[in-house]
């Protein structure tokens, strides 16, 4: 692996390697990557999915700067770079509380509490290190967000434990971050650090990724909460366009409550209405484009009021440390104009001709959403043309035993380097297991079935005292959570009960305790989680994890693959199962002498042509039954 990934940085080339559990993968990239980047002068950026990865490189990249340095090598200088949101905006965190009497009203001591510990330098402004619990609607009051910021207009700006990690990044040797973040950089903010020419990309859980572009293009906008009290604090500042704004904001206004009560209509009883092809009815599609208008509208009479007011501003002859309040005021209009943007966005995108999904769904009113499903399109736009060096690792890049699908996804030609590496681990000792009477799992009888295999197997069997049940419904998980006795529910450990890192940790105490316990999970802990040796002996499948087709991004793609007489079961839910199948069936297997059964609990992985496909996918061969 390390000689693959020093031959991509050397070459400034593009490839996927995936390397199990066990391989080594971060050192596999780390040591290859780190030297490049010493001896080329290059920037290494490494972004991972999930924190925990990203806390573990923080860790080891200085063990590797020590052995470097008694190589010869200078230090390798580390930053670590999170969305803009995670850090605290200094300015809005002394509006909450030094003057929150004059925007906010009521006290908050979580935010007091918050602010003693900035001024004291016992807290370093990222939200990933806060000491106490803070609440969504807490911090969104006061972190940092590109509407709000006034850059080093701010009197605090010197102060900003942002942009000192803008500086940090610009001194380092290596960045570590996160896909959204990336992703986010390379599509919104070319002129970003990370975005140089000459650097080299790690792109770690690289999975991940292809849902990660299309989720950094997704809109939705909640049309049951038009910004009212922001519209009435900014007013007062507003001069002369004051009155040009709020006859502006009430047309906008009576246009987006009569676009709600549409969609509400739309909506009826239903969680969700979904557009066929992403084209909504010839109806909603004037009003939203009416709306779109009065919105368009309203923002550039706030651009306009904003401009006067930096103008006036510009002409005060308050020192920059005493200008506190025309610094609040101008937050205040970037505040405004960064949601009524946002609501612009969303409403274009859903007016345009792109081919993207387009549903409603419910939130505090009718909730508009958009989203591409072309994950491939917007790699080639936004993502490629910056990133000319890279290395994309995972434990599951391959699904059904080819690259193929995760190159369409990536927007990668088939020629790009690939490399599978085999695992490290002996997998004789682990079996994949259908019981004979295991039935289909389209099957009007399966939940009853599951139920009792659950129970009986999983639960009461001696021989196994760390189980994991992985659902690919929260129906039937918690349904067979019902089904037990109370006495044996307390054996299991069931998700949405337990934050997962608590669920884990529980799971191991219990069974180092000298009891059994059971996970029942869904989605999110069919990867990611470890759970060697004895506290994962057995893994029961409940059904084929073939993605839910009334999730509107993949059901709208299938008909676009559909009409153009492509076959989406082959192109789109095929592959997505393999993947999501290889990464349950990974939890099985992950140190050294570690071995038991993974129980599929659906017979279509023997009865159906793809069920050898998908086993293709993941370390094992054959199919037992039992």
């Amino acid at each position: 692996m390390m000689n693959r990934a020093l031959g991509l940085f050397g070459r400034s080339q593009t490839g996927l390697i995936e390397a199990p559990t066990g391989t080594g993968k971060s050192l596999g990239y780390l040591l290859p990557g780190l030297a490049s980047a010493l001896v080329d002068d290059r920037l290494l950026v490494i972004a991972t999915a999930t924190a925990s990865l990203q806390d573990q490189l923080a860790k080891d990249i200085p063990l590797l700067s020590d052995a470097f340095v008694a190589c010869g090598m200078p230090p390798i200088r580390m930053a670590v770079a999170k969305g803009r949101e995670r850090h605290v905006c200094p300015l809005r965190l002394q509006d909450a509380t030094s003057v929150k009497d004059m925007f906010e009203g009521e006290d908050d001591a979580v935010l007091d509490m918050i602010s003693d510990r900035f001024a004291g330098k016992r807290w370093n402004g990222l939200r990933d290190t806060l000491p106490v619990p803070v609440s969504v609607l807490q911090w969104k009051r006061i972190n940092n967000t590109a509407n709000t910021c006034a850059g080093k207009r701010c009197a605090l700006y010197e102060e900003c434990p942002y942009y000192l990690t803008q500086e940090a990044i610009r001194q380092a040797h290596v960045v570590i971050t996160n896909h959204d973040y990336l992703l986010s950089c390379l599509a919104h903010i070319p002129s970003s650090p990370l975005a140089a020419e000459g650097t080299m990309y790690v792109f770690d859980e690289a999975h991940h990724l292809p849902p990660k572009m299309l989720s950094t293009f997704a809109r939705r906008l909640d049309l049951g909460s038009f910004p009212d009290e922001l519209l009435s604090s900014v007013l007062p500042l507003c001069a002369e366009h004051r009155r040009t704004i709020e006859l502006s904001a009430a047309s906008a206004k009576a246009r987006w409550d009569e676009s709600s009560a549409m969609l509400t209509a739309a909506l009826g009883s239903k969680g969700m209405c979904r557009f066929p092809l992403g084209k909504p009815p010839e109806a909603i599609a004037e009003v939203l484009a009416e709306l779109l208008k009065e919105v368009s509208g309203l923002k550039s009479g706030l651009d306009n009021a904003k401009d006067s007011f930096r103008t006036n501003r510009s002409m005060s002859s308050k020192p920059r440390a005493q200008n506190a309040l025309l610094d609040i005021g101008d937050m205040k209009f970037g505040q405004l104009i960064g949601e009524i943007e946002a609501a612009r966005s969303c409403l274009s995108d859903f007016s345009s001709d792109a081919e993207i999904a387009r549903w409603v769904t419910r939130g505090l009113g009718p909730v508009l959403c958009c989203s591409p499903f072309d994950s491939a399109g917007i790699a080639k736009r936004h993502v490629w043309p910056v990133v000319k060096t890279a290395v994309l690792t995972s434990a599951t890049l391959t699904t059904l035993g080819s690259f193929n699908a995760t190159l369409r996804n990536l927007g990668l030609p088939q020629e790009t380097s690939v490399l599978r590496l085999s695992s490290p681990f002996d997998y004789t000792q682990s079996r994949v297991v259908v019981p004979r009477l295991a039935p289909d799992g389209t099957a009007k009888a399966h939940a009853r079935l599951v139920k009792a295999y659950v129970a009986e197997k999983g639960v009461r069997a001696a021989g196994h005292v760390g189980v994991l049940v992985y659902f690919t419904s929260r129906k039937l998980m918690n349904e067979c959570y019902e089904y037990l006795p109370e006495h044996e529910r307390s054996m299991v450990l069931l998700q949405g009960q337990w934050q997962p890192s608590a669920m884990i940790a529980e799971h191991r105490r219990r069974i180092d305790d000298g009891a059994k316990s059971i996970i029942f999970g869904l989605d999110t802990l069919g990867e990611g989680i470890d759970l060697p040796g004895r506290y994962c002996s057995l893994v029961l499948i409940s059904r084929l994890p073939f993605p839910s087709p009334d999730d509107p991004v993949i059901a709208t793609h299938a008909e676009f693959l559909s009409a153009k007489g492509l076959d989406p079961f082959r192109m789109l839910t095929l592959p997505k199962a393999g993947l999501k199948f290889a990464q349950v069936c990974g939890r099985l297997v992950r140190r050294e002498g570690d071995g038991g059964d993974i129980v599929v609990l659906d017979q279509r992985i023997v009865t159906k042509r793809y069920g050898m496909s998908l086993l293709r996918g993941t370390e094992f061969t054959t199919i037992h039954s039992t």
